[in-house]
């Protein structure tokens, strides 16, 4: 990506703030000059990913996202700074990327070390 900007995010992991994730995933959308279509699309990734990561009850550490942008193009990546797994269940895993992977141009999952990346480009971008 060139001319990039970063924002980062620290959110704790109680009911609530996923909501502040997919508010700034969507202003950085539109931003970036997603359309509304896909500026939901990226709201309902958030809300996905967030999920995943507070659907364990024990988790104690804060979500770090990072959202890297330019013009029609994002990556964000959503990590937390624990020695627990992501999802230990992969039924779970497996639902998460289903949903998930129509909605993005990229997306990988890395559960022993408790990240997640994805990346999303507008259709009318032009390489």
């Amino acid at each position: 990506m060139e001319n990039n900007d970063q924002v980062q995010l620290i959110i704790p992991t109680s009911s609530g703030y996923e909501e502040v994730a997919e508010t700034t995933i969507a202003h950085l959308g539109l931003r970036s000059g997603f359309s509304l279509k896909e500026i939901e699309n990226l709201r309902l990734v958030m809300k996905a990913t967030t999920g995943m990561f507070f659907s364990m009850s024990e988790w104690d550490k804060p979500l770090h996202i990072n959202f890297l942008f330019s013009h029609q193009k994002m990556q964000v990546t959503v990590t937390s700074h624990t020695t627990k797994p992501v999802a230990s269940d992969e039924n779970l895993i497996n639902d998460y990327k289903n949903f998930v992977l129509p909605r993005v141009n990229e997306l990988v999952v890395n559960r022993e070390k408790s990240w997640i990346v994805f990346a999303f480009e507008t259709a009318n971008s032009t390489n």
